[in-house]
């Protein structure tokens, strides 16, 4: 599944990055966006937020690819 499935996460994402939305490729992870653990805890929070998906600590790593993330909130949010 594109990681466009998930519009405002993406949205978020490059904003935290700095960096246009049409430049996030879902085979990126949050590291190569130089982000840090701080921000993987505000997308944590953020995924709560838009999507009621309640995301446990350690679930999600900087090291994961952004498409790893969309497959883990598709099995989380049952789609």
């Amino acid at each position: 599944m594109p990681v466009t499935a998930y519009p405002q996460l993406v949205a978020f994402i490059a904003e935290k990055a700095e960096i246009e939305v049409e430049e996030i490729d879902p085979e990126r992870t949050l590291e190569d966006l130089s982000l840090d653990s701080l921000t993987l805890i505000e997308i944590a929070l953020f995924i709560q937020r838009e999507y009621g998906i309640e995301v446990p600590e350690g679930d999600l790593v900087l090291s994961q690819k952004l498409a790893e993330w969309t497959a883990y909130l598709d099995e989380r949010s049952g789609r």
